[in-house]
Order: C-alpha cells, then structure tokens, then sequence
C-alpha cells in the first residue's frame, strides 16, 4: 500500500509559470553599484532561488551569489563589469524555469549616487548585548568608511565621535539606550550618503506581571474566561507576555501556554474543575522576567 502526501494533494503544480523581473530592467547599464533585485511574487511558490553571475551563465568566470528567499526584494553591491542575474520560484514538488537579465556596472570614482548596504546588526534590532559588531558591504571606489552612531535618532546628539574605518566592520560597546547607526563611503573627491540602521540596547529585564482578573477564587458557571494582567513601566525593547493556565498549583499539566502581546487573552475551559494561571514577560532583546503570582479560579 503506497500514500500520497498531503503536499503532493493540495500544492499548486508551478511548472509553467513564469518569474516576471520587476528592476533592474533587462541590459540595463549603470554607474550605481547597489540594487534592489526584485520581482513579482508567483501563486503556489513557497521560495525563490536569486543566483548572480558574471560575466554570464553561458560562460561564468565566478558565482557572485546563490541564494533562497521567502521574499520577492534583495539588495546587493556589484562592482564594475558585466553580470546576469536569475530567478526561478519553487515549492515542495514543482519549480519553475529561471528568468534571466543582464546588466553592467560601469565605472566612476563618484560615490555621490552611491549607496553603502549594511550587513549587521540588522534594522530596528534589539539586544541584551553590550559588545556590538557593525558591518557592511565594501563599495570598490571608497578609499575609506565614515562610521557615526547617534541617539536617540539621527537628529540627535553623536554617542561617540566619528570613526574613519578602512574596512568594512567595526567593534564598539554600548549601553543601554536607543541608538542610530550610519555608514558613509568616501573617497578623496566624494562621499555617498549615509545609510543607516536603529538598534536596542536593553539589559534589563521585564518587571514581574501583576493580575488583574479573574481574581483569585473566583468561581465561572460559564465557560469562556476572560484574562487581564498589567505590566510595570517599560523604557527598553518591545514586551510580550507568555500565559500559562494549569489543572494543579505546580503547573505540570498546563491546559494552555500562550504567547501574546496583549495583556488580555480569553480561553475556553473544557472540563470543570480547579484551574491556575500566571504570566511572565519576556522582551524582543532576549530579556526575560520572573513569574507574576499564581492565581487560582473554578469552573463549575
């Protein structure tokens, strides 16, 4: 007896559809060395494949950049010469066939139209770390990197004074705080633009929950139970809460354990009895609080 994967059922078969290329239009020829590569999305695909080669595939001297993303936009800095790039979209049981465009970079020592592509920390990130790593994209005409890190945005006062980097990373320890990070490349006649990034510095843990309702034995003749919990003041990363509902005080036959960002969650209790609940918060920087006070309701 053979069986058929769910999959093999109900996904779209995509064989003969095609990726339709949005920019860079085909034989496009530039001085501008970032782009934005980006097509239209295909019904039925789960992933796309991105490859850029140089000159072309038909006769490729080296592999540029092979990779699968979810999305329909990747940015990337080329330097001067010729390129194709490719793009296929594919789920778990079909693939289409590649679209192909070509463009060509041309060289300038100009910067001003350029722009510096940032790699790490990534935007509007948070952490719990003071030590932080800051990198980029070399661009193949800049003589050198002007690193400025500001708070609590880019209108706001320098955090430390500019650094000219030769390469394309840099170390620096922070503290807790909001922070904007830019990068600009230069060279002995111009300077690009300054792209930049926002980080979260929060080392400090979420403070414990306090609940609100149901209040503490409480008895339900009607099902549906509605939970509320404060939190205390929050001035680091965004907090969400995990809600836990048990059948015994030492919370080892858990009815449900929620993830949420409200500090209200309504549940469905399925069996009379004596239920617990507590909550604990947990921030986007990786910071995690300790339990509220346990509660104790009934259903009857």
């Amino acid at each position: 007896m053979s069986f058929i994967a769910c999959e093999d059922i109900f996904e779209k078969n995509i064989e003969d559809e095609t990726v339709v290329m949005v920019s860079p239009q085909d034989n496009y020829q530039t001085e501008s060395v970032t782009h934005t590569f980006w097509w239209e999305e295909v019904d039925g695909a789960l992933k796309y494949n991105l490859q850029i080669a140089s000159p072309s595939f038909d006769n490729v001297q080296y592999l540029l950049l092979d990779t699968n993303l979810t999305k329909t936009k990747f940015q990337q800095t080329l330097s001067p010469g010729d390129f194709q790039w490719r793009v296929k979209a594919y789920n778990g049981s079909s693939e289409t066939e590649y679209t192909t465009y070509s463009i060509r970079i041309d060289s300038t020592a100009d910067l001003s139209s350029q722009q510096v592509v940032l790699i790490s920390p990534s935007n509007n990130s948070a952490s719990n770390i003071y030590e932080q790593t800051f990198s980029w994209y070399e661009i193949y005409n800049a003589s050198d990197y002007r690193f400025e890190i500001r708070t609590p945005d880019w209108e706001g006062e320098l955090a430390f004074n500019p650094e000219i980097i030769e390469g394309n990373t840099l170390n620096m320890s922070l503290s807790d705080g909001f922070y904007i990070w830019g990068v600009q490349a230069q060279n002995s006649i111009s300077a690009s633009g300054f792209t930049t990034r926002s980080i979260i510095i929060d080392t400090e843990a979420p403070t414990q929950p306090t609940l609100i309702t149901p209040a503490y034995n409480t008895t339900f003749s009607d099902s549906l139970i509605a939970f509320e919990w404060e939190r205390g003041v929050n001035s680091g990363s965004s907090i969400k809460d995990s809600l836990y509902i048990a059948s015994d005080s030492l919370f080892n036959n858990i009815k449900i354990a929620v993830y949420i960002s409200d500090t209200t969650y309504s549940w469905t209790a399925t069996q009379t009895g004596t239920y617990y609940w507590k909550v604990r918060s947990f921030d986007l920087a990786g910071n995690i609080g300790i339990y509220s006070e346990k509660s104790m309701f009934k259903y009857e």
